[in-house]
């Protein structure tokens, strides 16, 4: 397999190789936190939200999946909700102009900006949801193996401003689910509900480690999300940008009721509205259930829950009930506990900057 290094200032990032994550902390002003890679089909990236002035905004994970981007020699996969950073806007023209084909799926909220208009001028067919739920994916697949997703859209505030996470996972099994996805939206322009579930590949075991793979609201994520919450033995930990579900709040509360430890941090601007969970559970009168509201003056982007640090769900999908009847989402759940450490250490740094 060839090797590509990428050095971004103060990050040496080898992909496709095993590689030890440095455990040194990022400089204040570095875009990302520390990178993580701990096996060969997998690395995983969080944001380091310092929001710096757009001028001064480089060496961000836009740049490093800009960079994948253009290893594509076949054909590339976008579904996103909403996409101006212009490194990848830029690496998706470069390909159309090579002859790789590029397909790009978006909400049509977010496609009358410049940079969907760039990539339509560039002759890049771009497909619209034309529909008032949200076409609420961010995932893009490379030459039908590599994958990424995660709760990063791909602008410039949501690399440099915004609390967020984005997984790269080398598996042509996978990418086969993503390109079914596709295939509906940008072939057969199905979305919503009345997508089919035709996900080839919902359960998989790479290198050990399984997974499970869903899309909504074709699936409803809610029920799955609740059941894997009901498992829990010691510990749940969260990070929502909003949560209204009660197919998760009310399992949450339960466990909490039974002993379990939570701990969660609720993006601020939705927490104090009467049907988001952070009331609910800021009064909820237990020790062992405590909650935070987050501390980055922008957007804690995070749709994350960690499971006795063993199991993480993750993806697009927000703990609403929009997201659960009505929206395109995504969701990963992986069960491996040094998967799952990385996302208790961003949980930690996030829980630490909350108030």
């Amino acid at each position: 397999m060839k090797i590509r290094i990428a050095n971004l200032g103060w990050l040496l990032l080898v992909i496709g190789v095993t590689a030890v994550a440095c455990n040194a902390a990022p400089a204040a002003s570095d875009p990302i936190r520390q990178p993580t890679q701990t096996d060969d089909w997998y690395q995983i990236y969080f944001t380091n939200p310092t929001c710096p002035p757009e001028e001064a905004r480089e060496g961000g994970i836009d740049e490093i999946i800009a960079q994948d981007l253009l290893e594509a020699q076949l054909r590339v996969d976008v579904a996103a909700f909403d996409l101006d950073a212009e490194p990848i806007v830029n690496a998706l023209i470069d390909l159309a102009d090579q002859g790789v084909g590029v397909r790009v799926v978006t909400d049509s909220d977010n496609a009358d900006q410049s940079s969907i208009r760039r990539l339509r001028n560039a002759g890049i067919s771009v497909v619209e949801d034309k529909r008032s739920a949200l076409m609420h994916d961010k995932f893009v697949v490379i030459d039908g193996r590599i994958v990424w997703t995660g709760s990063l859209n791909y602008t410039t505030n949501g690399a440099y401003c915004n609390n967020n996470n984005a997984v790269r996972l080398d598996s042509p099994r996978l990418a086969a689910n993503y390109i079914a996805e596709m295939d509906e939206m940008y072939d057969g322009r199905v979305f919503g509900p009345t997508s089919p579930v035709n996900t080839p590949n919902e359960q998989l075991v790479l290198d050990g480690i399984r997974l499970q793979n869903y899309f909504g609201p074709e699936t409803e994520l809610g029920p799955i999300i609740g059941a894997e919450i009901e498992q829990a033995q010691s510990e749940i930990l969260f990070m929502a940008f909003s949560f209204t579900l009660d197919d998760i709040g009310e399992p949450i509360l339960d466990k909490a009721t039974a002993g379990v430890d939570v701990r969660g941090v609720f993006e601020s601007s939705g927490a104090t509205n009467q049907s988001s969970y952070y009331g609910d559970m800021e009064a909820f009168g237990l020790p062992n259930l405590a909650v935070r509201l987050d501390g980055n003056p922008r957007i804690m982007h995070h749709k994350v829950i960690i499971i006795d640090r063993e199991t993480v769900i993750l993806g697009s999908f927000n703990f609403s009930g929009n997201a659960n009847d009505s929206n395109d989402e995504n969701i990963l759940i992986v069960r491996d506990p040094v998967f799952a450490n990385y996302f208790v250490e961003e949980f930690t740094a996030v829980w630490d900057e909350a108030e």
